[in-house]
């Protein structure tokens, strides 16, 4: 049966199947959100996403994607929200909201948004020092995270100085150092030449975290992704394993995306 002849589809597995024994890294329930100016991004949102899984979201712009993906590490959610988002099991609240940004590690889609610093190193040291770690802590996952990307020995570079790719990278490590457990990105390859966006691919590939991300970009959701989200109206439409969406011509049709 074509996922088009469905409205919603039973969340895949990376590989198998969720099975009782896997951990739960995100679970929304009856999640609704409203902008000041009363516009309302999010309706009764319901998605449980299992340790190590990989999942996309897509849809039009205003379908509500990124403002579900603010909610998962508190940046968006009090008074006007509805409903209830837990990470690792971890209610997202005020009284929380120290802990689950440590375990849930956001990076923004504009890179200039995330880098404040003067120079690599101390942008990527801000969230160490945040938590309140030792110098020699700190020094160790600065070094890890850049390892990490492949920005080793650019500790002293001026950010603004960089390439896009290279400030998405930076952008990563500063996050990575945090050592979350779930990465959220947010359209994580915009702007990217075909060489920064295959290099992106494959770093994101090699990392051990839950992946969460929002995207444009089929040809990503094609060679990343092993289960795919269709938003639209601020509602989970279409629920299925990525390789499914994305060669369901009449359902990518119907939501205004493209043939990777």
């Amino acid at each position: 049966m074509p996922v088009s002849d469905l409205m919603t589809v039973a969340p895949p597995s990376v590989e198998e199947g969720p099975t009782p024994t896997r951990s739960c890294a995100v679970r929304v329930t009856n999640l609704s959100y409203a902008y000041p100016d009363g516009h309302v991004a999010l309706r009764d949102v319901n998605l449980t996403i299992y340790a190590g899984e990989r999942v996309a979201l897509m849809g039009p712009n205003g379908a509500g994607k990124s403002t579900l993906l603010m909610h998962l590490n508190g940046i968006f959610g009090g008074a006007r929200s509805r409903g209830t988002v837990e990470v690792a099991g971890l209610t997202v609240s005020p009284a929380t909201l120290k802990r689950v940004r440590a375990l849930v590690g956001v990076v923004f889609q504009n890179p200039d948004d995330q880098l404040f610093s003067p120079t690599v190193g101390d942008d990527i040291a801000y969230g160490p020092l945040y938590m309140g770690l030792d110098r020699q802590e700190i020094d160790r996952r600065v070094a890890q995270a850049l390892a990490a990307v492949d920005m080793a020995g650019f500790e002293e570079r001026m950010p603004h100085h960089l390439s896009i790719g290279q400030r998405k990278r930076v952008s990563l490590a500063t996050v990575l150092t945090m050592e979350p457990e779930i990465l959220v990105l947010d359209e994580p390859s915009a702007g990217l030449d075909p060489r920064a966006r295959r290099g992106l691919i494959d770093l994101l590939r090699s990392l051990p975290q839950t992946l969460v991300a929002s995207t444009h970009d089929m040809r990503l959701v094609r060679d990343l992704f092993e289960r795919a989200i269709i938003m639209q109206e601020g509602r989970i439409v279409v629920d299925a394993p990525a390789n499914e969406i994305i060669h369901d011509a009449g359902l990518l049709e119907e939501y205004g995306l493209e043939l990777p």
